[in-house]
């Protein structure tokens, strides 16, 4: 006796077919795109400022907030292709901001901007509350250099504050550069002896200061000479930038001098009262 084949059930085909696909299936999640950081153009900017011989940067953007220019004006101490990676580097690592090399343009000079131009991030004032009376500035008392050793000198600066006279010193080699930041080191030890001796006078007390050079520079502009110092004040866990410039004259330490007093004095003041 012959027995009939069951019938295959049609619908638990279906139903173990579909069972196979899900498990099989991979479900693709869309990727939330990641938010990058808020940046602002006055920020991007203030950091191009900060890159090694840059004098002076400015963005453009379009109107969805996107940039179409970078212009940067440096010096002639950095290639310009050497400052467009500078720029691409920067805005990536510091702002999260990728940006095509393509957008962005570099011009240099051999002329060095004014003071007034220079980025706030660079140059920090203390401005007085109230205007100071004429007896209380650092005044710029006299200056000697003397030879000491084989091909080496030693500029004294002496400065008075009040009424009272303070000096300070430093070695350099007989050489023009040399000796004209033999001028700006001793003017910076001088000064460093006028807060010495006002901390010391004092009720509260305070944290010592320190100034260091930054570099002595003679340049030509509005057809004559300047003489341009840079000076780092440190205090306590501070430093601050600062600069100072006077026409340069036939004796051009003397014209340092009064360079590096115009850097400090207001700042140092500024800590005395």
């Amino acid at each position: 006796m012959l027995r009939a084949r069951p019938q295959t059930d049609a619908r638990g085909i279906a139903k173990a077919a579909t069972r196979a696909a899900r498990r099989c299936c991979v479900t693709t999640k869309a990727k939330t795109p990641t938010s990058r950081h808020a940046w602002s153009v006055r920020d991007a900017e203030d950091l191009i400022r900060t890159l090694a011989g840059v004098l002076s940067a400015r963005i453009v953007t379009s109107a969805d907030g996107g940039i179409e220019e970078i212009h940067v004006l440096t010096s002639e101490s950095v290639p310009p292709k050497q400052t467009v990676r500078n720029v691409e580097s920067a805005l990536l690592a510091h702002l999260d901001l990728p940006v095509d090399h393509r957008k962005i343009s570099v011009a240099q000079t051999s002329q060095s901007p004014p003071l007034q131009s220079a980025p706030e991030s660079s140059i920090s004032l203390v401005m007085d509350s109230e205007p100071m009376q004429a007896e209380a500035r650092v005044i710029y008392h006299s200056h000697r250099t003397e030879t000491e050793g084989s091909n080496q000198l030693r500029v004294t600066v002496t400065l008075e504050w009040q009424s009272d006279t303070y000096e300070g010193s430093s070695l350099g080699a007989d050489l023009p550069k040399p000796r004209l930041e033999a001028a700006a080191q001793a003017t910076l030890r001088a000064m460093e002896e006028v807060a010495q001796a006002a901390a010391g006078h004092m009720a509260r007390s305070r944290h010592p200061v320190s100034l260091g050079l930054d570099g002595v520079k003679v340049i030509e502009a509005f057809d004559r000479k300047f003489c341009l110092v840079g000076v780092h004040a440190l205090t306590g866990r501070d430093i601050l930038s600062l600069a100072g410039a006077s026409v340069a004259n036939d004796r051009l330490d003397a014209s340092v001098i009064m360079a590096t007093l115009q850097a400090t004095d207001r700042w140092v003041r500024g800590r005395l009262t």
